[in-house]
């Protein structure tokens, strides 16, 4: 195993290296940090070279200061590991990611498998999230960090058609330990100064090799972009995951592995 820091432009990443193999690299979801992929780092190194590292504004990365790109972070990061190539997966905010990584640098990607993912400039339509989304600038406004917390977990750990107690504790006590951290640390910087494309305008352009992963559980946005990657992609299918909503591989992690892992071994 290899930890480190890369420097990009006005900030660092940090990040870790296991085994030995292709390179696969996770790419976390929002306001989460890469201890959400324990799991598929023990699966993966195994039979890959796996990496994972914390974005700009989570985990142990810098706090950003000014405008930046995550998807040019990404792309550092590759060329201070000496990576000509790589396969991508990515939860939520971190498909975001891979998704405008593959539309600007389509040469650099192997394949994507995309949990959950949002895209960059997607529209929230589904009623709970905005009713959610109002209960949490209610929360921000009062300065409420706890209940600001809750609504999210509510939003990205319960979805839409679960209560709390229905839910692992387990998964709820990690998401809320490392969101806590994240706003703790970095505030929202990760997401305000961010630039993104509007790849919900160009999911034809994208070429890799794709499996997208929808709960069943999860919010009608986030299984409406599934829809659209499986049929507007040139290469893509659509796997609905059963029980689960958003964080698909801490609710499944074994199940997870195995999807992963066979996708892998088919690129």
């Amino acid at each position: 195993m290899t930890t480190g820091r890369v420097q990009v432009e006005n900030g660092e990443l940090a990040y870790e290296v296991r085994g030995d193999g292709e390179p696969v690299i996770l790419l976390h979801g929002g306001m989460l940090d890469s201890r959400m992929w324990d799991a598929e780092m023990a699966a993966l190194e195994r039979h890959h070279t796996a990496i994972r590292y914390d974005a700009r504004g989570h985990g142990e990365s810098s706090t950003p200061t000014e405008r930046f790109k995550h998807y040019e972070d990404l792309r550092e990061l590759m060329a201070a590991l000496g990576l000509p190539r790589a396969s991508l997966v990515g939860l939520s905010g971190g498909g975001r990611i891979a998704v405008d990584f593959a539309l600007t640098y389509p040469e650099l990607v192997e394949s994507l498998v995309l949990v959950a993912t949002g895209l960059s400039a997607m529209v929230t339509k589904d009623p709970f999230v905005l009713e959610q989304t109002k209960k949490l600038e209610e929360a921000a406004a009062k300065g409420d960090l706890p209940a600001a917390i809750e609504v999210i977990l509510r939003m990205w750990v319960d979805g839409p058609r679960r209560g709390p107690a229905d839910v692992d504790q387990e998964v709820r006590r990690r998401c809320q330990e490392m969101y806590t951290q994240t706003v703790v640390r970095h505030g929202l910087s990760g997401f305000t100064l961010m630039d993104e494309l509007r790849a919900t305008e160009r999911i034809g352009e994208l070429t890799p090799r794709t499996l997208t992963l929808v709960g069943d559980l999860d919010s009608t946005d986030i299984a409406a972009i599934a829809c659209r990657i499986e049929s507007e992609a040139r290469d893509a299918r659509k796997l609905v995951v059963p029980g689960v909503a958003h964080m698909i591989n801490l609710e499944k992690p074994a199940e997870f592995s195995r999807i992963l892992l066979d996708f892998l071994a088919c690129s």
